[in-house]
């Protein structure tokens, strides 16, 4: 089985024994002198789950080289963790530009593994700092790996945040529709309430029909049949339940 690191390289054994076809998590190993930092690129948002690692080796007389070529220095390592922040600076000119529930999640999609890989970056990074204490220019690169980790850490918080409110505002007026549309229906019925009894003589006796009414005391038996038409529907009025409106939580 062919192993991941370059076979140039001149390498503890024991590095590439502990290694499969492929680079695995990112982590560091250190022996006699010699430091191995296997991480990963930045994070495909579209697929996540696809890890391309890359190697930097510290060799016991300080110099570097990596897997991709570059200089022997460390460099290629800055380089790598600078290409996170660029990536964090994008996702947070996204996060403030949102507005909708889609654009927070889009977000809280692309940050997530991202926040992940730095977090296992750092971890590995600082591993690689106690392996080698008295290398200033690898603690000033961890420390920046740090800083990125934090500033994904704020975009995640905005973006969970910005989701939640978002989905609570909605879910608001949603309730607040919902009560108008309530209240507005139960007025309709009252009013459909009030008039019912009148409509429903008037079709009756306004049928050609003689039913005697005609002229029976005219036009007192109009007004005395409105007016019972009228209390009729107020009795039905009073007689409907109140509508039931959702009730708001608590502000």
């Amino acid at each position: 089985m062919k192993s991941p690191i370059p076979q140039s390289w001149d390498v503890p054994s024991s590095f590439r024994e502990r290694l499969g076809a492929s680079g695995g998590r990112q982590r560091t190993m250190a022996e006699d002198g010699h430091v191995l930092v296997i991480l990963h690129d930045v994070p495909n948002a579209d697929d996540p789950a696809i890890r391309s690692a890359r190697f930097f080796w510290r060799k016991a007389d300080g110099s570097w080289r990596a897997n991709d070529g570059g200089p022997p220095t460390i460099v290629p390592l800055r380089e790598h963790v600078e290409r996170f922040r660029a990536r964090a600076e994008v996702l947070e000119d996204e996060v403030e530009g949102a507005r909708s529930a889609a654009d927070y999640f889009r977000v809280l999609h692309q940050v997530a593994p991202l926040l992940r890989s730095v977090r296992n970056m750092t971890r590995a990074l600082q591993d690689a700092r106690d392996a080698t204490r008295n290398d200033r220019e690898l603690i000033a690169v961890r420390d920046a790996s740090q800083e990125v980790e934090r500033a994904l850490e704020l975009i995640h918080g905005y973006a969970k945040d910005g989701l939640e409110f978002t989905v609570a505002r909605n879910a608001e007026e949603s309730a607040a529709n919902t009560e108008h549309v309530i209240r507005s229906g139960h007025r309709l019925n009252l009013l459909a309430a009030v008039f019912l009894p009148i409509t429903a003589l008037g079709s009756l006796l306004g049928m050609n029909l003689v039913h005697g009414f005609e002229t029976w005391h005219a036009p007192w038996t109009f007004w005395g049949v409105s007016a019972a038409s009228f209390v009729l529907g107020f009795w039905i009025k009073s007689a409907l339940p109140k509508p039931k409106v959702p009730a708001r939580p608590p502000r």
